[in-house]
């Protein structure tokens, strides 16, 4: 992983003219981390790479291509994790056994194939292939209903094929000012490790009850996702402020392994939220923010790139201001809790241009009285 970043690092400083951004953060849950996002954007090409390292030894890599190869766009991603969390999700509750954390090893690749059909309306088309693999230093006992010390390894694999259609009238991908978004994505999951003994799953309370249908063959899917953006016109206000409001939901026809769960504390669902600490086979989602763009053109210290490197872009970006507020419920038979959940947040967004975005959201569960610290090159919304 070392040497992928080094890599990323080194065509970065040999393409001048493409935009890239190295630094660092802090977060809650991973400590302090550096990072390296590379991008390019061309008539008939476009491509990012993010690449992450922890001081605690985890690492995400994330890169994505685009070309004009048929169609509207043909899309290739791939994606790798490695995260070290503190808590065991599976240990029972009320189980007082002192157990490890889970080391999460994820990898995915998917291609995926978009259609023009219309100004406003896209279709595409997707097959991808995921991978988990999760050890721990404790497993459960079935003859005891409990946790031992034990070492486990368990996994999980999925093939996912899909198709997606979206009614978008946002002329700025990245940061809209007024306009409306829906999405629908249809799919089916099949899990070809699913007869192992070692298949990944939920919590251990799948392996004891009687009705259980795990593990499954695979499942079908559908998520929806509507979104609305409207700018607000406040003559008190000397700055533009854009409100943006999200309604989805999400559900699997069966259970699934870990790897493919709706999960909270993501990056756009339920931040604040512990790693992994929610899983459900559906949810629902409504979120709202604020984006106050105080700042047209702020000073970052990326600017220095701009000094010292010939065609780098000035780093001049809007800066904006975001309280956020998100409700949502996970539902599953085997959900740790299935109430419902509720964060609020601030973040610090970026906006470099139509295609970039940086953003830095930190986020708080009332309920859990958990914090999250978010970094992304993605909108929140």
């Amino acid at each position: 992983m070392k040497r992928a970043i080094l890599v990323l690092a080194v065509a970065a400083c040999a393409s001048a003219g493409w935009f890239f951004v190295p630094g660092g953060y802090w977060s809650f849950q991973d400590g302090g981390v550096g990072f390296l996002y590379v991008q390019g954007e061309y008539p008939k090409v476009g491509w990012t790479a993010d690449g992450r390292y922890s001081l605690g030894g985890d690492y995400w890599l994330d890169t994505e291509l685009k070309t004009k190869f048929i169609g509207e766009e043909t899309g290739l991603r791939f994606s790798y994790s490695r995260d070290s969390l503190k808590n065991n999700w599976r240990q029972p509750l009320g189980d007082t056994t002192t157990v490890g954390g889970v080391v999460a090893t994820e990898y995915s690749a998917y291609i995926r194939q978009h259609f023009d059909v219309g100004k406003a309306n896209k279709f595409s088309i997707y097959a991808g292939y995921n991978r988990g693999d999760y050890e721990s230093p404790c497993s459960f006992d079935m003859s005891e209903g409990r946790f031992d010390t034990t070492a486990e390894a368990l996994f999980a694999d999925a093939v996912d094929v899909g198709m997606e259609y979206s009614i978008d009238s946002r002329d700025d991908p990245e940061n809209p000012q007024t306009a409306y978004y829906f999405g629908m994505r249809l799919g089916g999951l099949y899990f070809p490790g699913a007869d192992k003994s070692n298949f990944d799953y939920l919590d251990a309370s799948q392996l004891t009850d009687p009705d259980s249908k795990w593990p499954p063959k695979g499942t079908g899917y559908l998520e929806l996702d509507q979104r609305f953006f409207g700018k607000l016109n406040m003559k008190e206000v000397p700055f533009p402020m854009i409100l943006a409001l999200r309604i989805g939901g999400g559900h699997h026809l069966s259970e699934v392994p870990q790897l493919v769960a709706f999960k909270a504390g993501e990056d756009d669902f339920l931040r604040g939220i512990d790693k992994r600490h929610l899983f459900g086979t559906s949810y629902y989602i409504m979120y709202g923010e604020l984006r106050m763009q105080v700042w047209e053109e702020s000073w970052t210290p990326w600017v220095l790139l701009h000094w010292i490197i010939p065609g780098y872009e000035n780093p001049r970006p809007i800066m904006e201001i975001v309280p956020f507020m998100e409700f949502a419920k996970l539902f599953s038979d085997y959900v740790r809790d299935d109430s419902q959940q509720m964060t609020i947040g601030l973040g610090l967004h970026w906006v470099f241009s139509d295609y970039t975005i940086v953003r830095y959201d930190v986020g708080y569960w009332p309920k859990g009285k958990t914090w999250g610290a978010y970094f992304s090159f993605e909108p929140s919304i």
